[in-house]
């Protein structure tokens, strides 16, 4: 299998839920185009010196055939597509 990182790091639009501390990242629009989040592969936060720190998500849209790695900016509430790739 060969792994090939896509950066993107371009502005997203999300439907998400937020419970306590925890994120259910339900779908997503990049490039006008809608896609569906199966499953959360895992999380991470990384301090940010502007945002104070930010979340990481990889999810997996199953559909789409993408796993992608999505962060959320907790001060300015933002989201941004990080990178993708082809699921095999």
């Amino acid at each position: 299998m060969t792994y090939v990182q896509n950066q993107v790091y371009k502005p997203i639009e999300v439907i998400s839920h937020f419970q306590n501390t925890r994120v259910n990242i339900l779908r997503f629009k990049w490039d006008s185009r809608s896609y569906k989040v199966d499953r959360i592969a895992n999380t991470w936060r990384i301090p940010d010196n502007e945002e104070g720190f930010k979340s990481h998500f990889t999810v997996i849209c199953e559909e789409a055939g993408i796993i992608c790695e999505i962060a959320y900016y907790h001060k300015s509430m933002k989201w941004e597509i990080v990178q993708y790739d082809n699921l095999d």
